[in-house]
C-alpha cells in the first residue's frame, strides 16, 4: 500500500468572539463561519492511533448548527467546540478503513473497519473511573474540539474505536455501521430512561436522534405507542412509520389517559417539556437530548415533586453501547439503514449540504455521505 502523505478535509474556520455584554466569564463563541475544502498534510502517526481512509460520515444536526447564525451571528451550536485560526475538520460520525497502525496498537490491523467514537473521553478521572464515561470531566469532542472525520483520511485514537468488520461486509452493513454514534446516544437514551414494555413514549424532533430514540424505544425496549411532534412536514410524514401519532405540536396529539411515561425532548426547543410537563404519567422520565442553549422553565414543580418526574441530560454512547448495537443489527433487529434518506459521493457535495443548512430539515432526514469503497 502507498502511503498517503496529503488528505482532503472539510474545513470550518470561524472568528472568536464574546457575547456583546463583554463578560469573559462566558464560555468563547464563534461568529462568520466559512467552509472551505483543503488538502492537508498528514502528520506522523501517533504510536496509540490509527489512521483511517474513511468509508462513511454521517451528517449530525452538530454539524448543521455549527454552519448556521443565531440572532446575534454567533455560531448556533451550543455543544463545547474549539475552532484554531487554522480551522476545524468537521465530522464526528463515520467508519473508516485501517490504513496505519500505531507502534503501540496491538488490537487493529490495516484492512480492519473500525467506527471512532466521538466522545474522547481520559480514562482517568472520577467520573471514567465510576464507569460514567459520557460526563468524562477532561472529555474532547472529535469534530468540535479535536479535527473530526469530515476528511478522506483521518487519524484517531485507537482505544477510542470500535472494530465493525463483521457489519462492514456488504454496503448494506456499512450505511448501518454510519449511523451507530446517533444510534448510541438513542440507545444510551432508552436505557437511562427506562423504557419498558407497555409504555408510551413521547418525541420532540423527528430528526436522526428523535427517530432513532422512536425505533429504539419499539424495537429493543418494547414501548406500546410512540408519538412524536416534527414541524417539518417531510420528516413528520417520514416518521409515521415508527409513530403511532405524528403532529406539528403536542396539542394535536392524543394523550395517554394515564399520561406520558417517558418524554424525549430530541429538537433542541426546551420549551416543549413546559408545554406538556402536566401530561406525564406518574413515575415518569424526561430526557433533555437537543441542545439549543436554552434555559429549561419548569411551572408545575407541584406535578414534578407528587409524580415524583424525573428529568435528566444525557449525551454520548460509551460504555459498550457500540457492541451492542452491532448485535442487534446483525440479528436483524435494528434497521439503522432505514432512516438514511440521501447518500452522497465525496466531500464536495458535503460542502453543498453544509452551505445550505436550512434547507435539510425540510428535503431529509439522515444523510450519509460515501468517501470510499
Amino acid at each position: 500500500m502507498i502511503a498517503e502523505s496529503t488528505t482532503a478535509s472539510l474545513v470550518l474556520r470561524a472568528t472568536e468572539a464574546f457575547p456583546s455584554n463583554g463578560s469573559r466569564q462566558a464560555n468563547l463563541r464563534y461568529k462568520h463561519p466559512h467552509i472551505t475544502i483543503e488538502d492537508r498534510g498528514l502528520r506522523p502517526l501517533r504510536p496509540d492511533h490509527v489512521r483511517l481512509q474513511m468509508l462513511r460520515v454521517g451528517v449530525c444536526g452538530t454539524d448543521l448548527h455549527m454552519t448556521q447564525r443565531d440572532e446575534q451571528g454567533f455560531l448556533r451550536c451550543s455543544a463545547p467546540a474549539h475552532i484554531p485560526a487554522e480551522g476545524r475538520v468537521l465530522g464526528h460520525e463515520g467508519i473508516g478503513r485501517v490504513i496505519g497502525v500505531g507502534a503501540d496498537v496491538g488490537a487493529f490491523r490495516v484492512g480492519d473497519i473500525l467506527a471512532p467514537e466521538s466522545v474522547l473521553s481520559c480514562s482517568v478521572c472520577r467520573s471514567c473511573r465510576s464507569g460514567c464515561f459520557n460526563q468524562c470531566q477532561k472529555a474532547v469532542l472529535l469534530g468540535m474540539e479535536q479535527d473530526g472525520l469530515f476528511s478522506t483520511i483521518a487519524d484517531v485514537p485507537a482505544r477510542s474505536t470500535v472494530n465493525i468488520s463483521e457489519l462492514g461486509q456488504t454496503d448494506q452493513g456499512l450505511q448501518m455501521a454510519a449511523c451507530l454514534e446517533p444510534a448510541g446516544v438513542a440507545l444510551l437514551c432508552g436505557m437511562n430512561t427506562r423504557i419498558t414494555p407497555g409504555d408510551k413514549v413521547l418525541i420532540f424532533g423527528a430528526g436522526p436522534i428523535g427517530l432513532l430514540c422512536a425505533i429504539v424505544a419499539r424495537q429493543v425496549y418494547g414501548a406500546s405507542s410512540v408519538a412524536m411532534v416534527e414541524p417539518s412536514p417531510y420528516r413528520r410524514q417520514f416518521a409515521g412509520r415508527w409513530a403511532d401519532q405524528a403532529a406539528s405540536s403536542a396539542d394535536e396529539l392524543t394523550t395517554p389517559a394515564h399520561g406520558w411515561d417517558v418524554v424525549i425532548e430530541a429538537s433542541g426547543d426546551l420549551s416543549n417539556i413546559n408545554r406538556v410537563f402536566r401530561q406525564i404519567a406518574a413515575c415518569g422520565r424526561v430526557a433533555l437530548l437537543g441542545r439549543g442553549g436554552q434555559p429549561l422553565t419548569i411551572d408545575a414543580v407541584d406535578h414534578m415533586i407528587t409524580n415524583a418526574i424525573s428529568v435528566m441530560g444525557l449525551r454520548g454512547h460509551l460504555g459498550g453501547v457500540y457492541e451492542r448495537l452491532i448485535e442487534l443489527c446483525l440479528s436483524g433487529h435494528l434497521p439503522l439503514d432505514s432512516i438514511i434518506t440521501t447518500t452522497l459521493e465525496g466531500l464536495d457535495k458535503l460542502q453543498i449540504v453544509l452551505s445550505q443548512p436550512d434547507v435539510v430539515a425540510s428535503t431529509d432526514c439522515k444523510i450519509v455521505v460515501k468517501l470510499a469503497d
